[in-house]
């Protein structure tokens, strides 16, 4: 009994993050195409939350930083087309430092 309760409590996690991280609890489709598509993209920014849950909660640093925190940091960081090729724009000192933390190797190329 006690597994089937810790199982809804996990789904009702799941549900939160839907609400609270995405705001996916209000949804303006005009056809099923396109709830198609919205239910697609949320399950995968679904996926994409949960693996940088796991990599915060295996370095130890869940206590210090979100999954929103993360996505905050990462996203001052660019990939730039200059010329031919592509390169990265500079990372702040914060990104860098969490990326350490979380032992994520950029690469500059």
């Amino acid at each position: 009994m006690f597994e089937l309760l810790k199982e809804r409590v996990e789904v009702e996690q799941v549900f939160d993050v839907f609400k609270n991280s995405f705001s996916a609890d209000r949804l303006y489709m005009r056809d099923d195409v396109g709830l198609l598509g919205w239910m697609f993209v949320n399950f995968v920014a679904l996926l994409f939350y949960y693996r940088v849950y796991d990599l915060l909660l295996g370095c130890n640093v869940l206590d210090r930083y979100s999954v929103g925190d993360v996505v905050l940091h990462f996203s001052r960081v660019f990939k730039l087309k200059l010329g031919a090729g592509w390169v990265l724009s500079e990372i702040p000192k914060s990104s860098r430092l969490l990326a350490e933390k979380l032992k994520i190797e950029i690469s500059i190329t």
